[in-house]
């Protein structure tokens, strides 16, 4: 594997990938979409509800703001339309932090759900071939959780690192005005990364390799990590229904891809 392309990596990954589906099928884990899917609509409930409760916070303070600035002169259908204008505004921010932080929540609160999953998941492939080290299951569930947050931290600091680069930059420095053309796509191939990352640390927990480790086997082999998280990033990109499809068709997946390659990987040292 040490001699594989980039490219051969990516597409062993997608291959990986589309096995996963018949994985799962044959060794009876199909209960494990429903569980993904229960963890995941109660935690997305529990966020709209926060998201909610903080949009109509800022609307009333924001109301107030307008009415103590205007007050009651015969402008007032101006400062109708403020308020309307600020309520859609608001509206259209709070879904937007609800698809923006999607990412996140499934990675970060869905981290638990992950991990006995690659508990099972593991347990059938090491009844096969003793590619994994058996781990204890509360040390697995807190792995995932603490390595799912400082990739999320990790992704944050650089995509804030790419947006000063490509967008900030060039708005002082218009010659450099190309970076902003692709800033799309450098944000974009830098998620698909991450989602991989993420997917594959729970296969590297299960060869015994810690969080700082498992991040540099994920960097080693990005064209693994990127076809295994292309599918993770266009099922979480499902408009609307993302939050549902990401955990199911992309995080459950992506984590029987990345056990199963690591398997192969180890079978082969």
């Amino acid at each position: 594997m040490k001699t594989v392309s980039v490219l051969r990596q990516f597409i062993l990954g997608l291959r990986h990938y589309a096995g996963a589906f018949s994985f799962i099928r044959q060794n009876g884990l199909r209960r494990w979409y429903g569980i993904a899917l229960v963890g995941t609509l109660a935690i997305m409930l529990a966020v709209r509800e926060v998201l909610s409760a903080g949009s109509e916070r800022a609307s009333a303070w924001l109301m107030q703001a307008i009415h103590t600035a205007w007050g009651d002169e015969p402008t007032e259908w101006i400062v109708q339309g403020i308020e309307g204008t600020a309520e859609g505004l608001l509206w259209l921010l709070t879904l937007w932090l609800q698809f923006k932080f999607t990412k996140f929540i499934v990675l970060v609160a869905l981290s638990p759900v992950f991990a006995l999953a690659t508990d099972a998941i593991a347990k059938m492939i090491r009844s096969e071939q003793r590619a994994f080290v058996e781990q204890d299951w509360k040390r697995s569930l807190i792995r995932g959780m603490r390595s799912a947050v400082l990739l999320v931290l990790l992704e944050f600091a650089l995509s804030i690192a790419l947006f000063l680069c490509c967008v900030a930059l060039p708005f002082f420095v218009p010659a450099l005005g190309v970076l902003t053309l692709i800033f799309p796509w450098l944000s974009g191939l830098l998620s698909i990364w991450f989602y991989g990352a993420a997917s594959l640390d729970y296969a590297w927990e299960q060869l015994g390799l810690g969080a700082s480790a498992g991040l540099r086997a994920s960097w080693k082999y990005r064209g693994l990590a990127l076809g295994i998280g292309l599918p993770f990033f266009a099922a979480m990109t499902i408009p609307v229904l993302g939050f549902v499809t990401g955990p199911l068709f992309g995080g459950l997946l992506c984590i029987v891809a990345g056990l199963t390659i690591a398997s192969q990987l180890q079978e082969e040292r």
